[in-house]
C-alpha cells in the first residue's frame, strides 16, 4: 500500500536560458530576470520502498535533484496538443517548454548516461472538408533541441506496432488509387536515445552485474504489441519500458522519468530492482495511477 503525505515545493522555478549554459552545465548566469518570487504550494507524494511518485510540474521534481545524481531517464513528453495537456499554445511554445524540463534534465543526469524519449510525430486530423489534415514532426524537432542543450544523439530506435493497431489512412487511396493521395497507416514511434556528454569513455561506467541475459534486441526495429487495455489515453506497453531499463541501466540505479502518466516506468523499474522517481502533473491522471498501483492493478 502507498501513503500519501504533504510536502511542499516551489511554484517558481527559474528557467534557464541554453546561451547562459557551459555544455557541462558548470555555470549558470543570474540575471534580474531570473529572480522569480518563489511561493509555496502542497503537493502529494505517495511513500513506495523504492520510488517517488510526484504530483507536481516535473520542473519542480528536477529543482530538487542534486547535480549529476540520475542513471537512466526514460520518458514519453506529452503532445503539445493533448487533451489532458492544452497549456501549449503552439508547436513554438510546446518546444520551448521541452527545452527547459531537458535543460534541467541534463544537469541531473550522470555524465556518459542516457536520456531516452518516446516520442513520433504528432497527426492535427482536419477541422471540416475544405481544411486537410498534416502532422508534426516532433522527433526531428527534438533532436536538434537535444544537441543544442549539450547531449550527443547516440540511436534513432524504431518502436514498430502491428499493422492492426493504426487508424485507417489510406481507406480513399485503396478505392481510388490516385497518385500523390497516397496516405500510409502510421504503425511506428520512435525512441531516441542520447547520451550527457562526458570527457572519458562509456568503458568508466560499466560494472559486472545487470547483465541482459537470454533474448535482446538485436536491431533498431522493436516489435512490441502497444498497450490496448490501459486506463489512460497514451501508455506505453511495459515491453518497452522494460527493455528501455534492462539495456541502459544497472540494479540499483536510479531511473527517472519526468512525465510519469500511468507509472508504467516505475512499476517496471521497481520489478528489475530499480530505484526510480516519477512526476506526474496532471491530478486526475496521478490519482488513479497510484490508487491502482496501491490495490496491485
Amino acid at each position: 500500500m502507498t501513503t500519501n503525505v504533504p510536502c511542499m515545493s516551489s511554484s517558481g522555478l527559474k528557467e534557464r536560458n541554453i546561451d547562459d549554459m557551459t555544455n557541462d552545465n558548470k555555470e549558470h548566469k543570474v540575471t534580474d530576470s531570473d529572480k522569480t518570487a518563489i511561493t509555496y504550494t502542497h503537493c502529494y507524494k505517495p511513500l513506495f520502498e523504492r520510488g517517488e511518485f510526484w504530483n507536481e510540474d516535473c520542473k519542480e521534481t528536477i529543482s530538487r535533484l542534486d547535480d549529476n545524481s540520475i542513471d537512466l531517464v526514460f520518458t514519453s513528453p506529452p503532445y503539445y496538443n493533448a487533451r489532458e495537456y492544452i497549456q501549449y499554445s503552439s508547436v513554438a511554445d510546446y518546444m520551448h517548454e521541452m527545452e527547459q524540463v531537458f535543460l534541467g534534465i541534463e544537469r541531473v543526469l550522470k555524465p556518459s548516461r542516457m536520456c531516452v524519449i518516446n516520442i513520433s510525430p504528432v497527426l492535427v486530423k482536419r477541422q471540416k472538408r475544405s481544411e486537410q489534415s498534416y502532422r508534426i514532426p516532433l522527433p526531428y524537432y527534438f533532436v536538434p533541441m537535444m544537441e543544442k542543450i549539450g547531449f550527443e544523439f547516440l540511436e534513432d530506435i524504431i518502436w514498430k506496432k502491428p499493422d492492426g493497431a493504426a487508424a485507417n489512412r489510406n481507406g480513399g487511396f485503396y478505392r481510388h488509387r490516385k497518385p500523390v493521395a497516397y496516405k500510409p497507416n502510421i504503425v511506428t514511434e520512435y525512441v531516441l536515445v542520447f547520451k550527457k556528454k562526458a570527457n572519458f569513455l562509456i568503458d568508466k561506467v560499466l560494472q559486472n552485474n545487470s547483465f541482459v541475459n537470454g533474448e535482446y534486441e538485436r536491431t533498431n526495429v522493436w516489435e512490441i504489441q502497444p498497450e490496448t487495455k490501459s486506463w489512460h489515453t497514451a501508455p506505453f506497453p511495459k515491453k518497452l519500458a522494460e527493455n528501455v531499463i534492462r539495456y541502459y541501466s544497472y540494479e540499483n540505479e536510479t531511473v527517472f522519468d519526468c512525465f510519469g502518466g500511468s507509472g508504467a516506468t516505475g512499476k517496471v523499474a521497481d520489478s528489475l530492482n530499480r530505484k526510480w522517481i516519477l512526476s506526474e502533473l496532471d491530478t486526475e491522471i496521478y490519482k488513479e495511477a497510484t490508487e491502482r498501483w496501491a490495490n496491485g492493478l
